[in-house]
């Protein structure tokens, strides 16, 4: 029941058990040993008053009931068909039972065998539920671990679709300078024709000076030449007088 029900204390019980059989099997080895086959049965048993020590009434018997005894018990023997060969099976099996009774070394051994049988079923079903354990344990990690897969995927999406505004940014910023070497360009070509307007503009003024400096010079020789006319006409003008 021990071992069946799996209940603690399952190896010491099946010991006892079994060691309990082996004891009743050598006592009844032992004592079918040690009676004789050559030994008379007791009679006493079935007719009290043969034993030495008997002290009862003495009992008359006559030598036809006697014979009358006997043929019963032929005929007994006879009805339940018990013949020599009965006597001389049931020879060989208590024989047979003798050697059995040498061989309950064996048995025993057996019994430690079943044992040790017994631990390593006790291990394994210890080593089979550590197991269990792991691969609970094991379990929960793949889940946690689809769980960090789905949210990589997420993490995965949200860098692509920062990838993808990066490059957009990439193209505007690439567009806006473009657009502001441009500018710069046309920026640098008008400061370099307003310095050239202006270095033109500065040599238009020295040129402007020296006109100046030459018109203020004409006027000056055209005003002596008025009065070089006019003194000419006054004193032409005095002789046809």
């Amino acid at each position: 029941m021990f071992k069946i029900q799996h209940w603690d204390g399952g190896g010491p019980m099946l010991t006892a058990g079994l060691g309990t059989e082996v004891l009743i099997f050598l006592l009844y080895a032992l004592q079918t040993l040690t009676q004789s086959v050559d030994k008379d049965p007791d009679w006493t048993r079935v007719y009290p008053e043969l034993a030495d020590d008997y002290s009862g009434p003495a009992i008359s018997r006559s030598s036809a009931p006697s014979s009358n005894i006997t043929a019963k018990l032929d005929n007994m023997l006879d009805n339940a068909k018990i013949s020599p060969e009965i006597f001389e099976s049931l020879g060989k099996g208590f024989k047979n039972l003798s050697e059995t009774v040498g061989k309950i070394t064996d048995l025993t051994d057996a019994t430690v065998a079943t044992n040790d049988y017994a631990k390593n079923v006790k291990t394994a079903s210890t080593a089979i539920s550590d197991m269990n354990k792991s691969y609970g344990v094991a379990i929960n990690a793949m889940s946690s671990m689809a769980d960090a897969t789905k949210d990589a995927q997420s993490y995965r999406d949200q860098f692509q679709l920062i990838t993808k505004n990066m490059g957009a940014l990439n193209a505007v910023y690439e567009l806006e300078l473009q657009d502001t070497t441009k500018h710069l360009k046309a920026m640098n070509a008008f400061y370099g024709n307003l310095t050239a307007a202006m270095e033109n503009m500065a040599d238009a003024t020295k040129e402007s000076q020296v006109f100046k400096s030459e018109m203020a010079r004409l006027t000056n020789n055209i005003s002596s030449l008025n009065g070089i006319y006019g003194n000419m006409l006054t004193a032409m003008r005095g002789g046809n007088a």
